[in-house]
């Protein structure tokens, strides 16, 4: 059983709340709507926020729409990035884009960040959409700035964490103060909670780019070596340039839009027998250090929840998918 347990009740609820969103809308969008939210998603940014929500005395169902508005959130994003990155498979299936088009994945995309903005504006707080404002500038800018990345970039791993900083990071940050403001939490308690999202979710993305790599499509539920046939400029990569430095031939590959399955595999293979994947895991290591470092400097947080945060970092660094 995991130590977050007793949230569960609460996670349930989220499901139910999304299913109802989804029910409630037309045939076409409740079709595309229980093939999207029919997978494996971690629903990690709902379960931060009702962890930094929780308080033993306190009922975390006020808070349900805001948790369900983070997971829909995030599932938009995906929706609009399997279409830049012309994904086919995610969570063990086809894509929206494949399954049907570019246009209804964007589309739908469009429509649940609706939805979540819905469920958000009930709570009448302007705070809470100031924190859900930043989540979006950020995802977009990291995104654009990656997007424009250069191989040739000499500060090119540095720049690397500013990208994954305002995604994921910044994502998990924000769904960690979010909670932490409904449920009363005061400056000090929110930064803390920032602290522990952020360093959470540096470590997330770099074992997710590791993974891209390493991983195995039956456990991670999408195709290896997606980002490297994307061009996404990842750590892994960066390393293996960096250790390949005088071959151009590795620069002459990624600078094509078309290659072979050859050439790709001359690329994955530099990137293996380079530092990449140990460095990619060691810093990944060091963020999920300082998220638990974070723990120390909250007050009057009871066991069960410093537990819960302890094991949610062991989990997030040891995962396979």
């Amino acid at each position: 059983m995991q130590k977050w347990h007793f949230i569960e009740d609460e996670l349930t609820e989220v499901e139910q709340r999304i299913q109802q969103i989804i029910e409630s809308a037309g045939p076409e969008i409740k079709g595309v709507g229980t093939y999207v939210f029919n997978g494996a998603g971690k629903r990690m940014r709902p379960t931060l926020f009702l962890l930094a929500s929780y308080h033993s005395q306190s009922s975390l169902f006020p808070y349900i729409d805001a948790a369900a508005a983070m997971e829909i959130i995030h599932t938009a994003s995906l929706l609009h990035d399997d279409v830049i990155d012309q994904a086919s498979m995610r969570r063990g299936k086809e894509t929206v884009n494949i399954k049907w088009d570019n246009k209804i994945s964007v589309l739908y995309g469009d429509y649940l960040l609706s939805q979540a903005l819905r469920l958000l504006v009930s709570y009448q707080d302007w705070r809470l959409m100031e924190i859900f404002v930043e989540i979006v500038r950020n995802m977009a800018e990291g995104e654009i700035e990656q997007a424009f990345a250069d191989t040739s970039l000499t500060d090119l791993e540095e720049r690397y964490f500013e990208w994954i900083g305002k995604k994921s990071a910044s994502f998990f940050a924000g769904c960690c103060q979010a909670g932490s403001l409904l449920s009363g939490g005061d400056s000090d308690e929110q930064d803390n909670w920032i602290k522990y999202g952020y360093n959470l979710g540096m470590a997330f993305q770099l074992i997710d780019d590791l993974l891209d790599y390493t991983g195995k499509v039956k456990l991670t539920g999408k195709p290896v070596y997606g980002d490297l046939n994307n061009r996404i400029i990842t750590l892994p990569l960066i390393r293996g340039i960096n250790s390949n430095h005088q071959d151009s031939s590795i620069y002459r590959l990624l600078d094509h839009k078309k290659v072979s399955d050859n050439q790709l595999s001359m690329v994955v293979q530099a990137v293996l027998e380079s530092d990449g994947p140990e460095y990619t895991y060691r810093k990944a290591s060091e963020y999920a250090l300082r998220a638990d470092d974070v723990i120390k400097n909250f007050r009057g947080m009871n066991d069960d929840l410093k537990e819960a945060l302890k094991e949610l970092t062991r989990v997030v660094l040891n995962r396979k998918n």
